[in-house]
């Protein structure tokens, strides 16, 4: 498959419209071709945006009488053209609008700035889905030691944190794969691990935000972003990173697991047990939540 291939069907990829045979010889072709791992990443990009123009804008969601008004006028216009097969100029001229508002919405919403918790959200949420959920990562997962050396020395972290297996209130969350990968032009050390039957990325990434005075040996998890395709985020900051913890758990279940997995690696990292030293088993005890 050639470039001009792959692009011609980029978009039915994005979608999952394609057989398994197809998308394993994009996935090939990938692989070598910088370009057209760039195109991708965009188009990518641009559709996720589109997305959340209209997820996150209120005033550009129809009212319920608007929906109930077209719901009925369409069904009447079904019964009446059932016999002749056609569709009334005035449902083609409202189509046409429909269309024309999406288009004219996202492209405004493609010139407002994007907050940073909401670009992070995405991200993760893009990298959970693509590389735990459907192995289709753009980019091939590199061990982390080696990311670690090209990307960022803090990656080294997870190699060995959390343990294999982390005790937590709902039970235990077991580790099963470690490597560094990225969606979008995104870098993230990530831990795959499975907790109660569900699939949990642990993402840690450089968080390029202003930093806070906050102490983050308090570190707090919080839920960033709104859910989308029924998965969550919930983040715990410190000074120069970000841990991301990514599920279809509900928001409150996945901050409790963030309490038990998350926090106690932003503490390690920000070097806040130095003068304590504690075992990798004492810093993964399971704490009631306060």
């Amino acid at each position: 498959m050639n470039c001009r291939d792959v692009r011609d069907v980029a978009d039915s990829f994005l979608c999952e419209e394609l057989l398994t045979e197809t998308n394993h010889e994009i996935l090939r072709h990938l692989d070598t071709c910088p370009s057209c791992r760039t195109e991708i990443d965009a188009r990518r990009r641009l559709r996720e945006a589109l997305r959340a123009a209209f997820n996150r804008a209120p005033e550009l969601q129809p009212s319920v009488d608007f929906q109930d008004r077209l719901r009925e006028q369409m069904r009447q216009a079904s019964d009446g053209e059932t016999r002749a097969w056609t569709f009334p100029r005035r449902w083609l001229a409202l189509a046409a609008s429909v269309a024309f508002a999406a288009g004219l919405s996202g492209a405004v919403f493609l010139n407002r700035p994007i907050a940073p918790d909401d670009a992070l959200a995405l991200d993760a949420t893009g990298d959970h889905k693509n590389c735990a959920l459907k192995f289709r990562l753009v980019r091939m997962p590199v061990p982390l030691e080696e990311a670690a050396q090209q990307f960022d020395s803090a990656y080294r972290l997870l190699i060995n944190a959390p343990p294999d297996e982390i005790p937590t209130l709902g039970g235990p969350a077991r580790v099963l794969e470690r490597h560094s990968c990225a969606y979008d032009g995104r870098r993230f050390g990530h831990v795959i691990m499975q907790y109660r039957d569900h699939v949990v990325s642990l993402l840690m990434t450089a968080d390029e935000r202003t930093p806070d005075a906050a102490d983050t040996s308090d570190a707090i998890p919080r839920v960033i972003g709104r859910p989308i395709n029924g998965l969550s985020v919930v983040s715990v900051n410190g000074s120069s990173h970000a841990f991301l913890l990514v599920s279809d758990l509900g928001s409150a279940e996945l901050t409790q697991l963030s309490t038990s997995v998350s926090v106690p690696l932003v503490r390690r990292l920000e070097g806040s047990l130095q003068s304590r030293p504690m075992t990798l088993a004492a810093l993964y005890r399971v704490q009631p939540i306060q």
